[in-house]
């Protein structure tokens, strides 16, 4: 789990939204270098004991502790003595739900999913540390809702939070979630081998495995990638664009498209919507 400084994490800026019912807590350093949190009045809620504490994370908040070494002045060493860092996670009333002294290799927050690893398998608890999806499972990606993306024997598939199997664990890849505009379902592309199919949330085959690289979708179309070039179909895989671009992705609404220092902005449907000549392009965005 990628470790958040406490440098960093202080120099965040204090100015976030409230989206809970009760007060936003704020971690602050103290003088003594551990972190507590505090209302924005003031109030110490939880005594400065934390070595990096995060801001609010979907009503969590994640903190660690780790021993320290010091110098010949008595002064406290920033840096941590090694494999002596320990996760915990505090709601937003300061009470905790994980405990430092959690048995846990890893603790992290996705999309409101708290995921814990032990012995390099990944689970899943709720705000009671009660397991929701048993920690037996390779990787874990929560997604959307309760979606998630797992990978167990070294294949890929999705479950629900109540470990129920949505779709078979056969493939090498999934990405590209895309729900469709009225919610109901949801398509996914997947990978086996070099092959490229599309699936729905039942796991049927919307486009067939081929050798086509499938990059992207929108509700009507695919951005499509073979031999180094991108172009569009739509789920017939019939050519919308054709395969003569040097860069595609979706950009928020639009899709983006690049060829000879030229930026192509289409419609989801692959309508042109305006074209310009420049020479950087703009900041990808993921879905």
């Amino acid at each position: 789990m990628k470790k958040i400084t406490a440098s960093l994490l202080l120099s965040a800026s204090f100015l976030m939204l409230n989206a809970q019912k009760y007060d936003e807590l704020y971690p602050i350093s103290k003088s003594n270098g551990y972190i507590g949190y505090y209302l924005s009045d003031g109030t110490n809620v939880v005594p400065p004991q934390f070595c990096s504490a995060t801001y609010n994370t979907d009503g969590y908040y994640l903190v660690s502790k780790a021993d320290h070494e010091y110098d010949e002045s008595g002064r406290r060493k920033e840096e941590h003595v090694p494999g002596t860092e320990k996760y915990g996670i505090l709601n937003s009333k300061g009470e905790w739900v994980i405990g430092l002294d959690n048995t846990y290799s890893s603790i992290g927050l996705s999309n409101g999913f708290i995921k814990v690893t032990k012995n390099d398998l990944d689970g899943i608890v709720n705000d009671k540390n009660e397991i929701l999806v048993p920690i037996e499972y390779e990787d874990l990606d929560p997604m959307y809702s309760t979606l998630i993306e797992a990978k167990k024997n070294g294949k890929k598939g999705i479950i629900d939070i109540q470990n129920k199997t949505l779709v078979p664990f056969l493939y090498d890849e999934i990405h590209g979630f895309h729900f469709m505009n009225d919610k109901k379902q949801y398509y996914s592309i997947v990978r086996i081998g070099d092959q490229y199919g599309v699936i729905d949330k039942n796991g049927k085959y919307i486009i067939k495995l081929s050798d086509i690289e499938l990059v992207s979708l929108t509700d009507t179309a695919i951005i499509i990638r073979k031999n180094g070039l991108f172009g569009l179909s739509d789920f017939q895989m019939k050519t919308i664009l054709p395969l003569e671009y040097n860069d595609a992705y979706l950009y928020g609404q639009e899709l983006f498209f690049q060829k000879n220092d030229v930026n192509y902005y289409f419609s989801p449907t692959g309508k042109l919507l305006r074209k310009e000549k420049t020479e950087t392009e703009p900041e990808k965005k993921t879905d």
